[in-house]
């Protein structure tokens, strides 16, 4: 069938990402966001201490040199994909990955029925058609025929709905981000055609069960019980566009080689290898001297001086994702107190510069965050939320409304119980401490005592998981297992409500009825306007209440060599369950940005920006 049988996803999908600098190949045309940039210095992380890190690429289609894991050089073979590996991303199988990284290595062995390209909509995968019903309870798909996973057996209707059942008779750590919700019966007509049957709406299920989950096969999962563990070559054998050609698991090291017999057809990228990895900034280097074609910044950000060599230079683009990720302060209401006192935590959002904080930390490229967490990329985003600016007089004006009086000028403030307003702030060892140096003393003008703690990301989300042992957290999201900022806002549900689906993001100790009935609400609403209403007004009430109190967002860069490949994007709204980096398997599949069709190598440059 033509991919215009495919209808999109309920709802509309939030704009293509904005591009700074030189805008290079795949860049979104005008109309898109003005753009942002980040933060601190770089330095070595692994994906539980944050997510992506500096993810490096080095792509083929011409000569190019690459840095070998021995700190030499060697050629990269043509249309061959280097790039950098992360540590801790378990296996790439369906059930054995870890978090965003984990995800997009282990799709380049599976498939999904539908998939997202740069458009930011649902297209074919497996699929050629998807036929939801009016009332959203229906979801009825045909599978291609003549689709084989990597051992050359057929894959057929059966394979999904032993799939789908395997995943939801099954638990899984919340960092195996794809797992499909429950709850839906699944039915098959013959080998090709399989239907979803919901027992009410839900608004996310094409992205979250038919644009994310991996179809495996059911002729070797059957008998695994034990899927987590899994890791023989079976474990592997997806119908994806490339094959596993080697794994070195000490090393950090593996290879992914083009399927010819690909469903598409030969995939554009022929291999893919992961090296493993190194120092952020010794990486950027390396791109600069020519060992590396790409460089993604980390989520913490890429100061000016970093990107500088590579504006207005013609050999590299830039690509941005703008509001890539936020930095989110945790109040921990359930130690109660001032913390669960809602003019203290207003209070505390007045007192923080987070103008400030951007020059210093971002070298001015950033933005600010809106105390409803959704960013201006989103779809949903609501504007008209309470806001927060600098102002430390009334940070001072609520304290004291509040009983929390100073003992003499400039002294830390007391409580009506005589207990000083001192408090823990903890926060991952990856992001500069400045930040908290920073909050230290804005917060410190006002009376208010801050005792810093850096702690790695293992640590920090076993207390933010356990709910006890600090005051005040400053995270990340996404986190190791969260979605893009600019993602369905269904998310929103994993931060505020009181029976959230992961401890890993929720806000500590809150509970408001009316934000719980909104959120399970705007899930089973398919009425777009209704449901922006609905989120609209949970954004009100959390920026509120403040439970959280978000401090900035940060950008996503990746630069690129442009004679290496051309059609570099990040996908709107992520791809699979949210993931925001820009590693989408479909402009390796296709050489281009959107679509299924697959480019000829020999075919010459494709045009700036076009598909």
């Amino acid at each position: 069938m033509e991919e215009s049988h495919v209808r999109p996803a309920p709802g509309p999908r939030p704009r293509p990402a904005s591009t700074g600098g030189a805008p290079g190949p795949g860049a979104p045309g005008p109309g898109a966001p003005p753009p942002l940039a980040l933060g601190p210095a770089l330095r070595r992380r692994t994906l539980l201490k944050g997510a992506a890190g500096l993810g490096l690429v080095g792509l083929g289609g011409g000569p190019l040199l690459a840095a070998c894991s021995g700190g030499g050089r060697r050629a990269a073979p043509p249309g061959t994909l280097r790039l950098r590996s992360w540590a801790e991303l378990g296996t790439p199988s369906p059930f054995g990955y870890s978090g965003g990284p984990g995800y997009f290595r282990m799709i380049l062995l599976f498939d999904t029925l539908l998939w997202t390209d740069a458009s930011g909509g649902l297209i074919p995968w497996l699929a050629t058609t998807w036929e939801p019903s009016d009332d959203g309870l229906v979801h009825r798909l045909e599978l291609r025929d003549g689709v084989t996973f990597a051992d050359g057996q057929p894959l057929t209707a059966a394979d999904v709905a032993f799939t789908y059942d395997y995943y939801t008779t099954r638990t899984f750590t919340p960092l195996l981000t794809g797992v499909p919700p429950g709850g839906a019966e699944v039915a098959t007509e013959g080998d090709r055609v399989v239907s979803f049957r919901l027992s009410e709406p839900d608004a996310t299920f094409p992205q979250k069960v038919l644009g994310t989950m991996p179809v495996v096969p059911r002729h070797i999962w059957t008998d695994i019980e034990d899927p987590m563990s899994a890791s023989g070559p079976e474990a592997f054998l997806g119908s994806g566009p490339y094959r596993l050609a080697a794994r070195d698991e000490a090393q950090r090291q593996e290879a992914y080689e083009a399927r010819d017999d690909y469903f598409l057809g030969p995939p554009f990228i022929r291999r893919i290898e992961t090296l493993p990895y190194e120092e952020n900034l010794q990486s950027i280097t390396a791109l600069r001297q020519g060992e590396l074609d790409g460089a993604e910044s980390p989520v913490e950000g890429v100061r000016d001086e970093v990107l500088a060599p590579f504006r207005d230079n013609g050999t590299y683009g830039i690509i941005e994702r703008r509001a890539g990720f936020a930095y989110p302060l945790f109040f921990n209401l359930t130690q109660g107190g001032p913390l669960a006192d809602v003019r203290f935590r207003q209070a505390c959002l007045h007192a923080l510069d987070r103008d400030d904080m951007v020059q210093r930390i971002l070298t001015g490229n950033g933005d600010v965050a809106s105390a409803g967490f959704l960013p201006p990329t989103s779809e949903f985003h609501n504007p008209d939320v309470r806001a927060y600016p600098y102002d430390p007089g009334e940070a001072e004006r609520l304290l004291d409304e509040a009983g929390f009086r100073r003992p003499s000028p400039g002294a830390t403030r007391v409580g009506p119980d005589g207990a000083p307003l001192e408090f823990s702030f903890h926060l991952p060892d990856f992001t500069s401490v400045a930040v908290a140096e920073l909050a230290r003393a804005n917060l410190g003008a006002v009376g208010i005592g801050i005792d810093i703690q850096v702690v790695d990301l293992i640590r920090l989300f076993g207390l933010k998981s356990q709910g006890t042992g600090f005051d005040l957290l400053l995270s990340t999201y996404p986190g190791p297992a969260g979605i893009a900022l600019d993602a369905d806002p269904d998310y929103l549900r994993s931060i505020y409500s009181s029976r959230p689906p992961s401890p890993l993001q929720a806000a500590i100790g809150y509970a408001n009825a009316e934000v719980d009935q909104l959120l399970d609400a705007q899930r089973r609403t398919l009425d777009v306007a209704e449901r922006k209403r609905q989120v609209n007004r949970v954004q009100e009430l959390v920026a509120e209440d403040l439970p959280v109190a978000p401090l900035y967002y940060t950008s996503l860069f990746f630069v690129f060599r442009r004679a290496s490949f051309d059609q570099w994007y990040y996908t709107p709204a992520g791809f699979g369950p949210g993931i925001p980096e820009v590693y989408n398997k479909q402009p390796y599949v296709t050489g281009r940005m959107t679509g299924t069709e697959v480019r000829a190598r020999d075919a010459g440059p494709e045009q700036e920006g076009q598909p």
